[in-house]
């Protein structure tokens, strides 16, 4: 992997402020309203361009609150961004809910608008579905990406098919991370969701991963029901250049819950990635 330098982070193109409180906040992140082409952003960030870029992309139905212990966990060591999406989290919703690789361009349009330099991009979910979208169309943009718990297992490529393992996975998960679920997924509102729901399941990962161009890390907890291990190895094995990993005993939502175990998982792919 290329070594970089890192840029001075660019003027907010509105007002910024600490991060309110907020279940699960991150003392050390901001918040920025970031204008990404033809939308206004909800960031959660360092914003200090004192360490190699990572990008967060939350999956379906979230916000960038749901990495908020991993952005943390990060935080240390790294130039960290957590965003909220187009219909998402306290972002504005638009006239209709976007399809996947218009998610992807929305996440390529931010990483330019906040001047990162080759940023390692992360995905949870069916943000690892955006995020690949955002790679394989601008590889030029990243230093490599993780994805964390990838949708959609072409074992359960139908949307009750989907709500049984998220319902299996919903008892594996810590109570305050089934809060953080049920309060992103009110926000966002039915209808949105179910659109968003069919835009997932007809999106392809094992397709699009084997365009992406840059080194990868496919994650999985050992006990997630949505992420099967047969899976995330397909993944690895389709993508030109990507290993997979499981952390033990982990639900779904590793970045919520086990963000230590998590980003021990990664460290050693984030210091190839950018030197720390």
């Amino acid at each position: 992997m290329r070594r970089r330098r890192y840029r001075t982070a660019p003027h907010p193109p509105s007002g910024e402020r600490r991060l309110s409180p907020e279940p699960g906040a991150a003392d050390g992140l901001r918040i920025r309203r970031l204008r990404a082409g033809g939308h206004i952003l909800h960031v959660r960030g360092t914003f200090s361009a004192q360490g190699p870029p990572i990008v967060l992309v939350h999956g379906i139905g979230m916000s960038g609150e749901y990495f908020l212990p991993y952005a943390e966990a990060l935080a240390a060591t790294h130039d960290v961004y957590a965003l909220d999406l187009p219909g998402y989290g306290k972002t504005p919703k638009p006239d209709r809910a976007l399809t996947v690789p218009e998610l992807g361009e929305v996440v390529a349009e931010a990483i330019a608008s906040l001047g990162l330099d080759s940023p390692v991009v992360v995905g949870h979910s069916m943000g690892c579905q955006i995020v690949a979208q955002t790679v394989s169309r601008h590889s030029e943009l990243c230093a490599g990406y993780i994805l964390i718990g990838p949708t959609v297992d072409p074992a359960a490529r139908s949307l009750p098919a989907q709500a049984w393992r998220l319902l299996r996975d919903s008892m594996r998960e810590p109570l305050l991370s089934n809060a953080v679920i049920f309060r992103n997924y009110l926000r966002m509102g039915p209808l949105r969701y179910l659109r968003t729901s069919q835009y997932m399941l007809a999106d392809r990962l094992d397709e699009t991963i084997q365009t992406c161009a840059v080194p990868g890390l496919i994650i999985r907890g050992a006990r997630d029901p949505i992420a099967s291990h047969d899976w995330v190895r397909q993944l690895s094995r389709l993508a030109p250049d990507a290993r997979a990993l499981e952390v033990p005993d982990g639900p779904h939502a590793l970045q919520h819950n086990r963000p230590q175990e998590l980003l021990a998982a990664c460290r050693p792919f984030l210091r190839a990635a950018g030197g720390r």
